[in-house]
């Protein structure tokens, strides 16, 4: 029996694919935890979708002959516990039902499965559920040992579990009655003494390391922490500053808070893009950068385009969604596009921080 487990969340349309979830059902008795999307139809789907993301460790993905029930955002729970798996980048195992022909498949599932083909995920596909055990093996083992994913649970030894159900009244009892026959022994031989405390601190450290390896193990708490409004970070950018009729391309740093992204976030529109989103940084980058490069380089009369990296939009956007800032709320023309908007508690810190400045 494997000595760790893991929390895998599973993502599927309602009552498709009922044997394939057996299978995988079966396949992670003894390897996994798993807990599954519920209907679209009770109102706390989308909540306990989400939830189910934060905690878990890896996201298992299964797209077979249904988009599933589509709810007022405009896409299915599948669709968009998937988004939710990729803005908090778990690691996802996606497994996807081969369709020869696509006449009976709906637009909504064909544009679903393009988007997912699209963008980076390792995809296993079937034609059968007796096709999902040894794709399972494969997939499975190729992520945990690819992702490196600290946490899950570690079995507990027995004095283990003998500790941890102990009252802190028993354990101190116990203390006192290892002090008192150590005493009892140093009154009767100091030879014996001296091999008690050797036996005794020998035994101390060994049960404080298996403690500690055991503590480690441990997952903890992995929805993100509260982000602070006064905190900063950096971010890259890049710009074009016009110096002397020469153009130069320009890559630096700059200061960034959470208070200021916090009003830049204010000033967009009720939903926008991804690309709305690194619109509003870049106008919030603007005023810095001007100032910042035209000090390194008096002779610079403009500076222009000015870009945050793509990499560190795509850091804070996780980060964003991860503290609740931002949550997706539907989809444009496009089923690819995503829509985001500030979230009511997002706007609550705002009117928090301007209500204590306002005293």
């Amino acid at each position: 029996m494997p000595h760790r487990r893991y929390h895998i969340h599973v993502i599927c349309a309602d009552n498709d694919q009922l044997l394939v979830l057996d299978s995988v059902a079966i396949f992670f008795q003894v390897r996994a935890f798993l807990t599954y999307d519920v209907s679209s139809k009770l109102p706390k789907a989308s909540l306990y979708g989400r939830q189910c993301i934060d905690s878990c460790d890896y996201a298992l993905m299964i797209i077979g002959d249904s988009y599933g029930a589509v709810q007022k955002t405009g896409v299915s729970q599948m669709h968009l516990s998937y988004l939710n798996a990729k803005a908090k980048a778990k690691p996802l195992l996606i497994f996807i039902k081969n369709h020869y022909q696509e006449t009976g498949v709906s637009r909504q599932l064909q544009e679903l499965i393009k988007l997912v083909s699209r963008q980076d995920n390792q995809i296993y596909y079937y034609d059968t559920e007796d096709d999902i055990e040894a794709l399972l093996v494969q997939a499975y083992y190729s992520a945990v040992a690819s992702h490196k994913v600290r946490g899950g649970w570690v079995r507990a030894t027995e004095e283990m579990i003998k500790f941890s159900r102990q009252t802190v009244a028993e354990r101190l009892a116990d203390l006192l009655s290892k002090d008192k026959n150590t005493n009892t022994n140093t009154n009767t031989n100091t030879n014996t003494n001296t091999n008690t405390n050797t036996n005794t601190n020998t035994n101390t450290n060994t049960n404080t390391k298996k403690e500690r390896s055991v503590d480690e193990g441990f997952v903890a708490d992995n929805v993100s922490k509260p982000i602070v409004l006064t905190q900063t970070f950096d971010v890259q950018y890049s710009a074009q500053a016009y110096e002397g009729g020469n153009l130069k391309d320009v890559i630096r740093e700059v200061t960034l808070s959470w208070h200021e992204i916090l009003i830049a976030l204010v000033k967009i529109p009720s939903t926008f893009s991804s690309y709305g989103l690194q619109n509003a940084i870049n106008r919030l980058i603007a005023p810095k950068a001007e100032i910042d490069i035209k000090n390194d380089m008096p002779n610079v009369h403009a500076v222009s385009r000015c870009q945050i990296s793509q990499d560190d939009l795509n850091n804070l956007q996780r980060q964003l969604v991860s503290a609740n800032w931002i949550q997706l709320t539907t989809y444009g023309a496009r089923l690819s596009q995503e829509l985001w908007k500030l979230t009511f508690y997002a706007r609550g810190l705002l009117e928090a921080e301007n209500a204590q400045t306002d005293e």
